[in-house]
């Protein structure tokens, strides 16, 4: 585990994450155990680490609003079910930290939105990432509320654009 000095830390960024959604506030209490990690779909396909992302934030590094990582968790909840630690809610921080990459007007690269887009197509249709299933596949309920951000981010949008382009270049052949 990393060692800090008091320094290291700068609380402008927590501060501002709160301000925007005060169940943020929670994440000071993680304890950098690895149990959201342990259990990730994204973290067993990507460089996804929800406990650097919260490091960054707390020593107010907003240079995670510019990196991949924020735009490879699914929202899938897994890490809220198994951290030790009541009300650190994780999607709900990711979501807050993709919309200030908007409002900063960074966003994800296409590079990384063509993978995102994978690995949420694979997540929709059958409920897992990998190709040998993590645990219980999610419910249908949860499944439709990925499915309506997915919507709100456009995801959609690029299924339709793909296939179209696949169909297309089989024609030509």
């Amino acid at each position: 585990m990393d060692e800090y000095s008091d320094s290291d830390w700068n609380w402008d960024f927590y501060e501002e994450l709160v301000d925007d959604v005060d169940e943020n506030k929670n994440m000071i209490q993680c304890i950098s155990c690895g149990k959201c990690v342990g259990d990730c779909p994204a973290s067993k396909v990507t460089n996804f680490n929800i406990r650097k992302i919260i490091t960054k934030v707390l020593r107010g590094d907003k240079s995670v609003l510019k990196e991949s990582d924020i735009w490879y968790c699914y929202l899938c909840e897994r890490c809220t079910r198994v951290c030790p630690k009541d009300n650190i809610n994780i999607p709900l921080l990711i979501i807050n930290l993709r919309n200030e990459s908007f409002k900063k007007g960074y966003g994800p690269q296409y590079n990384d939105l063509r993978k995102y887009v994978e690995m949420s197509k694979r997540f929709l249709t059958s409920g897992v990432v990998v190709e040998e299933p993590l645990g219980d596949k999610l419910p249908q309920e949860r499944i439709e509320e990925l499915d309506e951000i997915c919507n709100f981010a456009r995801i959609k949008y690029v299924f339709k654009a793909s296939r179209s382009n696949k169909n297309r270049a089989k024609r030509k052949k």
